[in-house]
């Protein structure tokens, strides 16, 4: 059994005669024939009816031609993807993204790859503060998306998007309600709730975190969203993430004295210096730069 005769029982089916199945392959009629007569010797099964006028695919033709179709597909599949590999794209591609960064942006611009390279499979790396960066300076990502906090040669980058960071907390919570400027010392006694770092090295930068009050440390930022709405801890949040609560109240910033209550962020799309990236990261940091550039 081979694939051309699959090929032939299959276009048999569609254009509902030998000859124009043959004629459609660019195939001689006798040649289809003497194919399928094969096919069915093989096989061991009736495949075309051929009492009539005109061949028609028996009972059992038709079951089997419907699997030969699934054959067909697959077999395309296997090219298509041997093709893919071949000329040097990526069978698989790991991309770290710092959980702060606005994941709708980030997904519609890579639906773009998505697209072009459907046989590269894409493996998105969640990391908080630090983490993403880490992933690509130990090679386990060959792009980040991730807060820029300090400037590093061993890595090329280009902006993304900016991003504000409020520092809020519900409506009733305890130490703010009722006033209109917090002392710091009035958040002693009130957790702080303070997203974890995922890299592997411990960082001597705060950002805001008070070391004489109290903590709650989260993994994530949504559960940290989710513990300031009940009122349970203040902290820092980039707006895009709170829009809805703040628009609502169910958040409101707090306003502290002698301590930063926003903080500007820049976001950049980050790769390993002087490394070789295959042509379907090349093509994604290129997809990255035009958005960043309108």
């Amino acid at each position: 059994m081979t694939l051309d005769q699959l090929r032939m029982l299959v276009k048999i089916s569609e254009t509902g005669s030998v000859l124009a199945a043959a004629e459609a392959l660019f195939r001689t009629q006798p040649t289809v024939s003497v194919a399928i007569k094969k096919l069915e010797d093989e096989l061991g099964v009736l495949l075309l009816s051929r009492d009539g006028y005109r061949a028609s695919l028996t009972p059992e033709g038709k079951m089997l031609c419907q699997k030969a179709k699934a054959i067909l597909q697959q077999s395309e599949g296997f090219e298509a993807l041997a093709h893919h590999l071949a000329i040097g794209n990526e069978p698989e591609l790991s991309i770290a993204i710092e959980a702060s960064c606005p994941m709708p942006l980030i997904l519609k611009i890579m639906r773009q790859s998505e697209q072009a390279f459907p046989h590269t499979d894409f493996s998105l790396m969640v990391e908080n503060l630090w983490g993403a960066m880490e992933r690509v300076q130990e090679g386990d990502a060959e792009l980040a998306i991730c807060p820029w906090l300090e400037e590093d040669l061993t890595v090329e980058s280009f902006p993304f998007v900016r991003s504000r960071l409020l520092t809020v907390a519900a409506p009733d919570f305890a130490p703010a309600v009722g006033m209109k400027q917090l002392e710091l010392s009035d958040l002693q006694n009130a957790a702080q709730i303070v997203v974890k770092d995922s890299s592997h090295r411990p960082r001597s930068e705060s950002y805001g975190v008070l070391f004489q009050g109290r903590h709650w440390l989260v993994n994530d930022h949504f559960t940290k969203k989710e513990i300031l709405l009940a009122g349970m801890g203040w902290g820092r949040l980039h707006r895009h993430l709170i829009e809805q609560e703040l628009s609502d109240g169910r958040l409101v910033p707090l306003n502290i004295r002698n301590y930063p209550v926003t903080l500007d962020i820049e976001m950049r799309v980050v790769r390993k210096q002087s490394s070789t990236h295959g042509p379907v990261a090349e093509i994604l940091w290129n997809n990255f730069k035009a958005f960043s550039e309108v």
